[in-house]
């Protein structure tokens, strides 16, 4: 969620005059959400845990850990895409 919400605050601070194509925001929003989903998923599966573990009946999900690993592979692939591709135009920025 961190990424998502430093993303979108450069895309702010960037100069006007800086010619993008605007999706820095829905990428900022994607890592939002994907980490969103992590946090709801992550206290559901521990309190689905918890309950296994105490019937003595646990046995781990490897479809979640293969799942969230493949989004955040892709989340990354994404990042590293958008900050190459993204203009290197900064003047004109105000920092207050």
């Amino acid at each position: 969620m961190g990424f998502g919400v430093v993303i979108v605050r450069l895309r702010a601070i960037q100069s006007p005059l800086a010619s993008t194509s605007g999706s820095g925001w829905k990428l900022g929003l994607i890592f939002s959400l994907v980490g969103l989903a992590t946090v709801i998923l992550s206290t559901w599966h521990y309190f689905t845990s918890r309950y296994d573990i105490d019937l003595d009946t646990y046995e781990p999900a490897d479809r979640w850990v293969i799942a969230f690993s493949s989004a955040v592979t892709i989340l990354g692939a994404g990042v590293i895409y958008f900050f190459f591709t993204v203009p290197l135009n900064y003047t004109g920025m105000v920092f207050e």
